[in-house]
C-alpha cells in the first residue's frame, strides 16, 4: 500500500484507482441519478412556463381590451392577495427572498398552487411586477416534489432547488447559461457555488428548449444592426455605475421600508392598503403609457423599447421614481412578484439618460445600466454580465462589465434580498 503527503495530509492508497482520486459512486450517481433527474426537471418545468406564459398573454390581451375591467383589476388583485396571503404568508411578496431563506424546506402542494394563482394576477399587469420571483417559487417546487422520485437525499435539497428555480427563469427569460449562474450566484452576498451547475445548466438548457418549441425562440431584446464600441466610452459608463449605485440605494431602502411597515399591518390588509397608496402611481401610469410598461411583466415590449429608443430625461426620472414606489407599495405589501425586471427597468431608464448625452452609443448605456442596476441590487455581477448579453444577443462584453463593476463596487454591503448569505461555509472535510 502506498502513502502520500498532500500539504500535511496522508493519504493512503490501497489501489491505483484511489490514488487518482476516482470515487466510482459519485460518478454512478451523477450519471444515472443527477442527469437524468436534471433531464427531467427541464422538460417538465419548461412545459410547466410554456403553459404559464400562454394563459398570462391570453389573459393580459383581455384585460388590456377592456379598460373598465383594467382600471378595478388592481383593487380585485389586492383583494384576491389578501385572502390568499391571510391563509398563507408564504405566498406574499418576492418569491427568490422566500425560497431563500428556507432553502432546505419542502414546499406544499398548497402554497405551491396559492402561489400560482397570486402570481398570475400579479403578472398579468398594471403592477410591473418581475416573473423571476414566481418562477424561482415554482421551478423549485416542481424539482422538489420529482426529487423524490429519484430519491435523492435530504442533504442534497438545496441542489434540487436551485436546479428547478434555474429551469423555471431559464425558459422566460430565454438565458440558460444566465439563468443558470443566477440561481447560483443569488444564494451567496460576494460567494458561489459551483457544485451544481452542470446539473442546473443541464436542466436550464431542456427547459430553454422546451419552452421554445411551445412559445418561440427569440430574444426578450431585438437589436437593430450590430453593436460596435469605443475605448472612450468606458469612462462614461463607468460613471453610470456610480449613479446606478444611488439609485439602488434608494430603491432598497424604500423597499425594506416598505416591507417593514406592512409587518404591522395583518396579512389581509397588507396588500390592499398597499395597492390603495399605490393606485395614483399606477393611473398616472395608465394615462401616459406610452411604452408599454404595464403589461411589461407579460411580453417585455417595454424593455426593447427603452434600449432603443431615446426619450426625455424629465420623462426618464418620472418613470424611474414611480417604479420604486410603485414595487415598494405593492410588492413591498405583498403582492406577489419578482424584482429582477423592476431593476432592469429602473436600469434602462438610467441608462437612457446617459445615452442621450452619446447618440452614437445609445443601446451600450441602456443595455449597460440594465446589467450594472441588477447586479449592484441582486449581488449576482457575473450574472447580470451573462443575461444581459443573453436576452439581448450583443457581444458588449467589456462595456457591460465597466458598468457592472462599479455600481457592485459602490454598493458593497447593500442588497435587496435581505435573505442572502454572507458566503458559504466550507468544512475542512471538503477542502481536499
Amino acid at each position: 500500500m502506498q502513502s502520500f503527503d498532500i500539504k500535511n495530509k496522508t493519504i493512503n492508497c490501497k489501489n491505483s484507482v484511489e490514488c487518482i482520486g476516482l470515487n466510482w459512486i459519485a460518478v454512478i450517481r451523477y450519471l444515472f441519478k443527477w442527469i437524468p433527474f436534471s433531464m427531467i426537471v427541464g422538460v417538465v418545468v419548461g412545459c410547466v412556463a410554456a403553459g404559464f406564459d400562454y394563459l398570462l398573454v391570453v389573459f393580459n390581451a383581455l384585460l388590456v381590451s377592456n379598460g373598465y375591467i383594467l382600471h378595478l383589476f388592481p383593487f380585485f388583485v389586492a383583494v384576491v392577495t389578501g385572502i390568499i396571503i391571510s391563509n398563507d404568508e408564504k405566498v406574499a411578496g418576492a418569491g427568490i427572498a422566500y425560497i431563500l431563506s428556507n432553502i432546505n424546506e419542502t414546499i406544499g402542494l398548497k402554497t405551491f398552487l396559492l402561489k400560482i394563482a397570486a402570481s398570475f394576477m400579479a403578472l398579468s399587469g398594471v403592477f410591473i411586477a418581475g416573473r423571476e420571483g414566481p418562477s424561482f417559487f415554482m421551478g423549485s417546487s416542481i424539482s422538489s416534489y420529482l426529487s423524490k422520485f429519484f430519491n435523492i437525499e435530504e442533504n442534497f435539497k438545496d441542489y434540487v432547488v436551485l436546479i428547478g428555480a434555474a429551469a423555471f427563469t431559464s425558459a422566460l427569460l430565454k438565458a440558460p447559461l444566465g439563468a443558470a449562474i443566477f440561481a447560483l450566484e443569488i444564494r451567496y452576498v460576494s460567494d458561489m457555488d459551483y457544485k451544481s451547475f452542470p446539473q442546473t445548466l443541464i436542466a436550464s438548457i431542456l427547459s430553454y428548449m422546451v419552452f421554445s418549441y411551445f412559445r418561440g425562440a427569440h430574444t426578450l431584446i431585438t437589436l437593430n444592426g450590430v453593436r460596435s464600441w469605443h475605448i472612450g466610452v468606458l469612462p462614461y459608463l463607468m460613471l453610470l455605475g456610480v449613479v446606478v449605485s444611488f439609485f439602488v440605494y434608494l430603491f432598497v431602502m424604500l423597499y425594506n421600508f416598505s416591507l417593514c411597515l406592512s409587518g404591522y399591518i395583518k396579512p389581509f390588509y397588507r396588500p390592499i392598503v398597499g395597492v390603495v397608496l399605490a393606485v395614483p402611481i399606477i393611473y398616472i401610469l395608465f394615462e401616459k403609457d406610452i411604452f408599454g410598461i404595464l403589461s411589461v411583466s407579460v411580453n417585455y415590449q417595454a424593455l426593447n423599447f427603452l434600449v432603443q429608443t431615446q426619450i426625455s430625461v424629465v420623462t426618464s426620472l418620472v418613470y424611474i421614481f414611480s417604479i420604486i414606489l410603485l414595487i415598494s407599495l405593492t410588492i413591498g405589501f405583498g403582492i406577489s412578484g419578482g424584482l429582477v425586471l423592476p431593476n432592469l427597468l429602473i436600469g434602462a431608464f438610467i441608462g437612457n439618460i446617459f445615452g442621450s448625452m452619446f447618440p452614437a452609443d445609445f443601446v451600450i448605456f441602456t443595455i449597460s445600466g440594465m446589467a450594472a442596476m441588477l447586479a449592484a441590487s441582486a449581488k449576482t455581477p457575473i450574472a447580470a454580465i451573462v443575461l444581459m448579453l443573453e436576452i439581448s444577443a450583443s457581444d458588449l462584453v467589456i462595456p457591460i462589465t465597466a458598468a457592472v463593476m462599479v455600481s457592485y463596487l459602490f454598493t458593497f454591503g447593500i442588497n435587496i434580498y435581505a435573505s442572502q448569505k454572507s458566503c458559504r461555509i466550507i468544512s475542512s472535510d471538503n477542502i481536499y
